[in-house]
């Protein structure tokens, strides 16, 4: 695979897929990580800051929102060169299993930011024109999809009252774009 796919007659340019686009593709490679526990504090402790809060309590497989599908077929005996150029853009924004107040997908962010993915944003839209190529074997096909992967987390949004009590427990899944791309397949 190459960010600088080659030109020429002999490249396989992409086809469009006409499949529907995925909203959540697995990103190869993924996989949760372990259990991270609940942030409830003991009541009496001094270092416990009281208001709305949330907490992540599992990093979950990260996914993408594909905007783009297309296909390069190699049927010739030899390999050959191909190249995808992204043709479609959409914007992926963040978003939960519940509704999230403006109020809590700011929390949201910034705790998956401090604590997970650094270049999460609140949304993020694709590019066009964005290419990629590499080499199709012999008689094989590449499928390659461009889009949004986003962070997604479980855990939940709470209220902690000042003796460090924790109430109001609403326990979701959260993702949040945080870089665009190609994966092939």
């Amino acid at each position: 695979m190459t960010d600088t796919p080659a030109s020429g007659a002999d490249v396989l340019e992409g086809a469009d897929s006409g499949a529907a686009l995925e909203e959540d593709q697995p990103v190869p490679g993924e996989t949760d990580g372990p259990d991270l526990g609940d942030d409830d504090k003991s009541p009496g402790r001094e270092d416990c800051p009281s208001g709305p809060f949330v907490h992540i309590t599992k990093n979950l497989k990260n996914t993408m929102s594909v905007k783009y599908s297309t296909f390069a077929k190699n049927d010739t005996g030899s390999a050959k060169d191909f190249k995808f150029t992204s043709k479609r853009s959409g914007t992926t924004t963040i978003g939960g299993s519940l509704n999230l107040s403006a109020d809590f997908k700011v929390r949201w962010v910034g705790k998956l930011k401090a604590e997970v993915q650094g270049s999460v944003q609140r949304s993020w839209t694709s590019e066009l024109g964005v290419e990629i190529g590499g080499k199709a074997k012999a008689h094989k096909t590449v499928y390659g999809d461009y889009g949004i992967m986003k962070e997604k987390v479980y855990g939940y949004n709470a209220y902690r009252a000042t003796n460090c009590s924790v109430s109001n427990k609403h326990y979701l899944e959260v993702w949040a774009p945080y870089r665009e791309g190609w994966t092939l397949r």
